[in-house]
């Protein structure tokens, strides 16, 4: 059974004297988490809350999904240079909720709105990238899962370079660039064995405007992949390789190579906007993903979030959907091969088959700042979706209708 989080939450607190630090000391921890409770309606189908959490939530409650701990340290060693770290628990891939390095850079500011840091950093190119584990830093229970549950990637080992410039009162632009590798493992749903991300050559760039009440983030990044798929994926791509070569069929051989992802580049563009007026506030965002590989499918996704804060209450509303291709598999004469070729047929049909989003979320919830630096949320979700394209989901079954509701209850914090 994995591991439970209340016990890293209660460390947690226990760790707080560490940020009674003297403010005018070079070196500074601080910490943030979330304890946090989900519960599904439905057995048929397990709800994550992004692609590399191996299990979901079914009617059993569940504290994995949300609950996080993370502890962050801060080096200044001059004016312009300083060192960041930060290590993250969470659940993992791998069942676990290990501690991991989710930021190691050197960070240098000479002035002039300019900034470079190496190492370890998160991927500004997508919203939430330094913050993303941060529940207290943002509305929700957690970021609408049909635009942030597929993306890969959340930090790169490289560097990143940021150029700020004063627009005028309270208007900024910003302008970024990163580069490098990256370095996570995703688990692939039913299946043994993750899809390995190391060694993968990530770029992006952003730029970001900022006003008194709008703001407009428009990104750009890629992904050259390092590694094919694990088996049985593997196993896959090469017995349709062998049937193809055996049957001169160039139908096959073209579905075995669209079953590895191995040098193929995954492009991602993304365009958000954000307004504030009073207690009112607006989020939206829309995303598009092209890859070319049916194991990867190309998709476009977007939300709309909505809140009004009365007081330490914030009520919200977030509305949010994704689409992909639906890639269909070409398997040739193999089910007439006998039982050997027709599982090899069943098996690429599936996979091909499932590689896909079509799915739509509607939630309502509530923010209550109950302390300065803890928050109680409630969240309510209703998902629907289409069953045959299970691809945000680490498990579900064919009885599943494609309806789930998802109630949440958290508490974000920070010290």
């Amino acid at each position: 059974m994995p591991p439970r989080f209340p016990a890293l939450v209660a460390l947690a607190f226990l760790s707080g004297a560490l940020s009674a630090q003297d403010s005018g000391s070079r070196f500074k921890v601080s910490g943030f988490g979330t304890l946090g409770l989900a519960l599904n309606s439905t057995r048929e189908a397990e709800f994550g809350r992004d692609l590399s959490q191996p299990e979901g939530v079914r009617t059993t409650p569940s504290f994995l999904v949300d609950s996080r701990l993370g502890l962050q340290a801060n080096l200044n060693l001059t004016e312009d240079l300083s060192v960041v770290g930060q290590v993250v628990s969470k659940y993992r891939f791998d069942h676990t909720v290990m501690p991991e390095l989710s930021l190691a850079f050197l960070s240098y500011a000479p002035g002039s709105g300019l900034q470079v840091r190496a190492g370890r950093v998160g991927w500004d190119v997508f919203q939430l990238a330094d913050t993303r584990n941060v529940g207290y830093s943002y509305l929700w229970v957690r970021p609408p899962v049909e635009f942030y549950g597929p993306l890969m990637i959340s930090h790169l080992d490289g560097v990143d370079v940021a150029w700020t410039s004063l627009l005028g009162e309270n208007r900024t632009l910003r302008l970024k660039a990163s580069g490098g590798w990256a370095g996570e493992k995703l688990p692939l749903g039913e299946m043994p064995g993750h899809l390995n991300l190391g060694g993968s050559q990530v770029f992006g760039a952003m730029a970001e405007y900022q006003g008194p009440n709008l703001n407009f983030r428009l990104t750009y990044a890629q992904v050259r992949m390092a590694h094919d798929f694990p088996p049985p994926i593997a196993d896959l791509k090469q017995a349709l390789a062998t049937y193809a070569e055996a049957l001169d069929d160039p139908a096959l051989a073209s579905q075995s190579r669209a079953l590895g992802i191995e040098g193929r580049i995954i492009r991602y563009s993304s365009l958000g906007m954000g307004w504030q007026q009073g207690p009112w506030k607006a989020e939206c965002a829309l995303a598009q993903t092209r890859s070319q590989s049916p194991l990867s499918p190309d998709s476009q996704a977007g939300y709309l979030s909505l809140s009004r804060k009365v007081g330490a209450v914030s009520p919200y509303a977030v509305v949010s959907r994704v689409t992909s291709d639906h890639a269909v598999a070409y398997v040739g004469a193999l089910p007439t091969l006998g039982d050997e070729a027709l599982q090899v047929a069943q098996g690429v049909t599936a996979v091909v088959g499932n590689a896909h989003m079509n799915q739509t979320d509607v939630a309502l919830g509530v923010r209550w700042d109950l302390l300065p630096r803890a928050a109680l949320k409630a969240q309510v979700d209703r998902i629907v979706a289409d069953p045959s394209a299970p691809f945000l989901f680490p498990t579900s079954s064919s009885r599943w209708d494609g309806r789930m509701t998802i109630a949440s209850v958290v508490l974000d914090f920070i010290f």
